[in-house]
């Protein structure tokens, strides 16, 4: 039975986008890396026996994929937590400070 390049191609770079390194693929069918690499990126074919075998392996493969967990707040670090508490001291410090009154005005009044 002949096997369609493409597909399989498309196949092992489907399964690669999942998270199977090449290196596992390759181990596993008894390919080269470097030549299943060269396939991958369509510079080089296989022999047709290594196609099949990759196209069963391929088939066989089942990735599972994991829902998306809820993130929860981080904790913050101690550091943080200091550098967030000398932060809100600064600011009640700048509102607490008098505005710097202007000597220019006693100077015109002498005057």
């Amino acid at each position: 039975m002949a096997h369609n390049n493409d597909s399989v191609r498309n196949k092992l770079i489907e399964i690669n986008n999942q998270g199977l390194m090449l290196k596992a693929i390759a181990l596993n069918v008894g390919v080269d890396v470097n030549d299943l690499s060269r396939f991958k990126c369509g510079k080089d074919c296989l022999k047709e026996s290594d196609v099949e075998k990759l196209s069963e392996y391929l088939n066989e493969v089942h990735i599972p994929q994991w829902n998306t967990a809820v993130t929860k707040e981080k904790r913050m670090t101690a550091r943080e937590y200091l550098l967030e508490a000398r932060d809100k001291q600064i600011s009640r410090m700048k509102k607490r400070r008098r505005s710097n009154v202007s000597l220019d005005l006693l100077n015109e009044l002498d005057s």
